[in-house]
């Protein structure tokens, strides 16, 4: 279990980067913007899940 909240965890801040990689890039091209912003909302609950499901596994070790 604890392996499982570790890679959570590590899912997370994967999910976490790549939307603030995307940003950076789609910040300069409107089109890319429009794109971003429908998928943001769903990243961040993601990355969001994933850190909740971490912390939960964490306590449960």
């Amino acid at each position: 279990m604890l392996w499982t909240a570790i890679g959570c965890f590590i899912a997370g801040v994967v999910v976490m980067i790549s939307m603030f990689i995307w940003q950076g890039k789609a910040i300069k091209n409107h089109e890319e913007w429009g794109v971003f912003n429908r998928w943001r909302m769903l990243m961040m609950v993601a990355y969001l899940l994933l850190f909740i499901a971490s912390a939960v596994l964490f306590l449960l070790c």
